[in-house]
């Protein structure tokens, strides 16, 4: 893979990456103000989908090796 190709990738992912992150907290916040303040998820659901995330990623990288 060309290195111009790679970074191109990296630059997409981490711009796309960066958006969605900011549209979750967005939601997040604008559903705390809507309930009386209150975070609509718990620390352990928050670590919950964080590692779901990892583990969707980890998917990800093994079907990009299966499929070179």
């Amino acid at each position: 893979m060309k290195q111009s190709t790679k970074t191109l990738t990296l630059i997409v992912g981490g711009i796309l990456g960066a958006l969605l992150g900011v549209k979750a907290a967005q939601t997040l916040i604008e559903s705390a103000e809507t309930e009386a303040n209150q975070l609509p998820i718990t620390a352990t659901q928050g670590l919950q989908i964080g590692m779901t995330a990892l583990g969707m990623l980890k998917q990800i990288s093994g079907i990009s090796k299966t499929r070179v």
